[in-house]
């Protein structure tokens, strides 16, 4: 069962009759009205008997189950009980004298044919009859409308929350972005200001990213090829902000080309290595990256030197981008499907994180 475009942001509640469309209910109607014939003809073997009451007995089918739906039903909901069961006392109490006069005029005095002698007036036992067989036939109408309406309630709910997962989701990548240019911006007025040669090569690499950033990170996924190239040339931004006192490694192992992963889940932990990490090293900086990729996870670290002393960096390591991250993570993979492990020792801070593939 699927939400049509027209349901798209309608909730599909019980009390719209349009949640169930009008050829099924006529569908619905015939075949209960053959089913009925054909079980009643067998019964007291008389199919012509069997047709001609079932016609004038679901006409008030019909009309009662839909005024107990749509009308009866929502105030019982709405807590007026009282309401309810008087309106219910009404409408079976007008089923039944207007039923009555329908089926003397039709039956030539004899209402209840299949019990022995004539009846011909509305007694006791004919009342117990119209009632109990109306009260049936609207439970059962009523028992398959609301389980088609809690199916589509069921479906509607799974269906706005992938929408706010897909809205959130693209308002946490939508973050990285700007936080990601906010630093690299902070990198190039540094580079103009000393009037370094770095800064035209540091445009261009710019420029590559975003190119990435806006025509590559929407999709639901991305080769993690694709991702690595993308840390690779934020790397080689930085890069040109420091000298050789500051050591990078980055080692790849396993096959990177048909792996999948989600866009950015990778690039805050390098960016948080440099950001809170290396550039606050006094001397002897360092960042390591490993990534293997096994047939089962993908198991990706960094780690980088920081000043254990420098209170302001204990207060910011972690910031903005793993906030998103983490959330990133368990909205896309869920806590089954990866490890975010976060180790700060003296001098050393480690990212450690496990993807299930």
């Amino acid at each position: 069962m699927k939400i049509s475009k027209r349901d798209l942001f309608t909730n599909p509640t019980y009390n719209k009759i349009s949640s169930i469309p009008i050829s099924s209910q006529i569908i619905f109607w015939i075949g209960y009205f053959a089913f009925n014939t054909i079980r009643w003809g067998s019964f007291y073997d008389d199919y012509a008997y069997a047709f001609k009451s079932n016609i004038i007995e679901f006409p008030f089918h019909i009309v009662l189950s839909y005024l107990f739906i749509f009308f009866l039903l929502p105030k019982l909901f709405n807590g007026k009980v009282i309401e309810f069961f008087t309106l219910i006392i009404i409408s079976l109490g007008l089923t039944l004298i207007l039923k009555f006069q329908v089926t003397y005029y039709f039956t030539s005095g004899d209402v209840l044919p299949e019990f022995t002698g004539i009846t011909s007036k509305i007694d006791f036992t004919y009342a117990v009859q119209v009632i109990l067989g109306e009260v049936y036939v609207v439970a059962f109408v009523t028992a398959i409308k609301l389980v088609i309406d809690w199916i589509k309630q069921r479906e509607y709910l799974t269906y706005t929350n992938e929408i706010l997962l897909e809205h959130e989701l693209k308002y946490l990548r939508s973050q990285i972005q700007p936080h990601f240019f906010f630093n690299t911006l902070n990198n190039l007025y540094s580079l103009t200001i000393d009037k370094s040669d770095k800064a035209p090569n540091l445009i261009l690499k710019l420029s590559d990213l975003m190119k990435y950033f806006l025509y590559e990170t929407g999709k639901e996924y991305q080769t993690l090829e694709n991702e690595l190239n993308h840390i690779k040339d934020y790397i080689e931004i930085e890069r040109l902000r420091y000298d050789e006192t500051l050591k990078i490694d980055f080692e790849i192992k396993g096959k990177t080309k048909k792996t999948m992963i989600k866009p950015l889940i990778l690039i805050p932990l390098v960016e948080n290595a440099f950001k809170h990490g290396a550039r606050n090293s006094k001397s002897n900086g360092y960042i390591k990256i490993s990534l293997s990729v096994y047939k089962k996870y993908l198991d990706f670290q960094v780690e980088n030197s920081f000043e254990e002393s420098t209170k302001k960096i204990k207060e910011q390591i972690g910031g903005i981008g793993l906030t998103n991250l983490k959330k990133r993570l368990e909205l896309n993979y869920g806590s089954d499907f990866y490890n975010l492990e976060i180790i700060k020792k003296k001098n050393k801070y480690i990212a450690h994180l496990k993807l299930k593939l």
